[in-house]
């Protein structure tokens, strides 16, 4: 469980500042809520879907034949496939027109999708890795909603020089990760 929040958490913090560090919007004509709504809600979908079809792939192809060492592989072509179709999807989902450099690398690049996807060989079934894709899904989009609102709070604020951008930026992730370590007793490994 702790292992599964440290992931969440580290993958909120990169996908949060990723798009900054490439200097882009990852959606068109957006507010930065709009955005992080538009971001969490791509993100829901994509692990939601990697979760089963990483299930799927593990035990109707690669264990049949004995091909377990190319899952890495495989799992990272079937996120790069995904990818692309969701910036398809987004717009008939709502105002979200993704710009398609941009979020396709974010999308292929983000750490809660690889990880759901490499951790779907482990589910019992496929009911187990379809839930455990929308509960990770889910905890992903409502962890990276928090952090752009606590963002947003942090930036309105008055912040010594020294503090500034990413000092604070790292103190709010600290804080939030001993917040969400106060959850690990709550389910038995």
């Amino acid at each position: 469980m702790s292992a599964l929040l440290l992931i969440l958490l580290s993958a909120v913090l990169a996908s949060h500042y990723a798009p900054a560090l490439l200097g882009t919007r990852l959606f068109e004509e957006t507010d930065e809520h709009s955005n992080s709504i538009g971001w969490a809600l791509a993100s829901f979908i994509l692990i939601a879907v990697i979760a089963p079809a990483g299930y799927l792939i593990e035990h109707a192809l690669l264990r049949p034949f004995d091909t377990a060492y190319l899952r890495t592989y495989v799992l990272v072509i079937l996120v790069m496939i995904l990818a692309p179709l969701l910036a398809l999807l987004l717009p008939r989902l709502g105002p979200w027109t993704p710009v398609r450099p941009a979020f396709v690398l974010v999308a292929i690049g983000n750490p809660a999708v690889l990880a759901t996807a490499l951790m779907s060989a482990d589910f019992a079934d496929i009911t187990t890795a379809l839930w455990s894709g929308v509960g990770i899904g889910t905890a992903f989009a409502v962890m990276l909603l928090a952090f752009t609102a606590l963002h947003a709070r942090v930036t309105a604020a008055r912040i010594p020089l020294a503090f500034r951008d990413t000092p604070i930026a790292l103190v709010t992730t600290g804080l939030m990760a001993l917040a969400l370590m106060g959850l690990t007793g709550l389910i038995r490994d």
